[in-house]
Order: structure tokens, then sequence, then C-alpha cells
């Protein structure tokens, strides 16, 4: 996919959030009133409206935060074997020093 199928990101994603939240909250309140005021054909509209806003934010998200490939995946893993972590005991030990020791901050 090239760069010109999407807008720019913060006004598109914006704009498609008021969508989202306009249609949804508009089929919700036509959806609690009674059967017979119920507009079949406006919701119908309202949900194609809100399907295609979450079609197009969609995009953008992915757009905007692509999945890392395989070999990058490796590469950006954090490796631990050579880092020594304390244990929980020694964790207290430290702790326990540090309130121990009275500093002098005047």
């Amino acid at each position: 996919m090239s760069k010109k199928t999407f807008n720019t990101p913060k006004r598109a994603q914006f704009i498609y959030f008021l969508l989202i939240f306009i249609s949804g909250g508009a089929l919700f309140f036509i959806k609690t009133q009674a059967e017979d005021q119920q507009n079949f054909w406006l919701m119908i509209f309202l949900l194609i409206v809100l399907m295609y806003s979450l079609m197009k934010s969609t995009k953008n998200w992915a757009y905007d935060n692509p999945k890392p490939k395989e070999g990058e995946e490796e590469a950006e893993k954090l490796v631990y074997k050579d880092k020594q972590i304390p244990t929980l005991e020694d964790m207290t030990k430290n702790i326990k020093k540090s309130k121990e020791k009275p500093t002098d901050q005047k």
C-alpha cells in the first residue's frame, strides 16, 4: 500500500473517531425507542457509516504502527543472559541496608 491511500493521520483519526462516536450513539438512541418509531433504513445507513469509519481508522492505525518483520522482531527482544538480576532476598537486604544508613542532608 502506498502512502497516498491514507489521509494525514491525526486529523483523519479525529474525524473517524467523531463518525464512530456519533453513528454509534445515534444507533443506540434509535434502538432504544419504540419499535414503531425505529427507522430501519436509517439504522442501516448509520451501521454502514460506523463500519466504514472503523475500517478506515484501523487502516490508519496499522499504517502508523507497522508490525515488525520476523528478523527485526528477534533483534529487538531484550536479552537478560548477561545481566545480573538480583534475587528477592538480595533486594530486601539492599532495602534494609539503605534504611539503616542515615544520610546527612543539611
